[in-house]
């Protein structure tokens, strides 16, 4: 095991505790972290066995192992950003039905205490 690859397991092991860490202290929900957690998996188990970035880095037709792992880190960050993105939606939609209704009760409450007042 080189000293790449041992650096690179400590780094993965500490940014799974980081992650796990912010899930416990409530500070990210699970179902957002998930992903990170599987990438952090991911990390560990290419830094123990580095054989196998290198075995699909050639399947693939890379050159070198490094601009695998940088297409593959690139890609990954593109999916978790489309799916945030996908969540930050649907919350945006929740929050303008949300403002709607209480819009529609506050104009209902406002005018029974007209009616109440008469």
């Amino acid at each position: 095991m080189s000293v790449l690859s041992i650096v690179m397991l400590v780094a993965s092991i500490f940014f799974l505790y980081l992650v796990i860490r912010n899930i416990n202290k409530n500070n990210i929900l699970f179902e957002q972290a998930f992903m990170w957690i599987v990438i952090s998996f991911f990390m560990i188990i290419i830094s123990i066995f580095d054989v196998i970035p290198g075995y699909f880095a050639r399947l693939l037709g890379f050159e070198l192992t490094s601009n695998f792992l940088l297409s593959l880190a690139i890609f990954f960050l593109l999916v978790i950003s489309f799916l945030q993105t996908m969540t930050l939606s649907k919350q945006k939609e929740k929050m303008k039905h949300l403002v709607q209704e209480l819009s529609i009760l506050k104009s209902h409450i406002e005018m029974k205490e007209e009616k109440n007042e008469r």
